[in-house]
């Protein structure tokens, strides 16, 4: 198994916009990673918290993706992984911290060599890289974000992590 990722600083105004191109374009339904209930979602955009950082670190909120005529695996635990779900993507949905500090979203497949997880993936890569307007160190900036760079911290790994860490952008 091939993996792949990539990273994106984007503002709820610029996921939203991406992720309705994305959920256009593609039949999917998410789930949230870790122990979960099993209920699917269809619209990201409408999670609780969907693109606001709780734990100002770049990792934790993640969602496993995949086509809507797949069937999600659990482990015996009840947990959802990708390591089950070779058809899939993971989105670790990164967003303000707070009004000053923004983190990465970050987009992964541990799955590159399946076909369905590398179209899935290949696809919301492209729909972000139109709507990036600077690529800083491999991050992708979305345009709400960078049109706020003089007022943001763009944190790479976390809100507590040295300032010498952060994008300069």
């Amino acid at each position: 198994m091939s993996s792949r990722s990539f990273r994106v600083f984007g503002t709820k105004k610029d996921l939203e916009n991406i992720f309705s191109e994305f959920q256009k374009n593609n039949t999917l339904k998410y789930y949230h990673c870790g122990k979960s209930d099993g209920n699917k979602i269809t619209d990201i955009a409408k999670t609780d918290n969907f693109s606001i950082c709780l734990s100002g670190r770049h990792i934790g909120n993640q969602y496993l993706v995949i086509k809507d005529d797949e069937t999600v695996q659990f482990d015996n635990y009840k947990q959802i992984n990708q390591k089950l779900n070779e058809t899939s993507i993971v989105i670790d949905l990164g967003g303000l911290y707070d009004e000053n500090t923004i983190l990465p979203t970050t987009v992964s497949t541990i799955c590159y060599d399946d076909e369905s997880s590398r179209k899935i993936y290949n696809n919301l890569k492209s729909i972000m890289k139109r709507y990036s307007v600077s690529i800083v160190n491999g991050y992708m900036i979305l345009k709400d974000a960078y049109d706020k760079k003089a007022q943001l911290r763009f944190a790479t790994i976390s809100v507590q992590s040295s300032r010498e860490f952060d994008l300069k952008v």
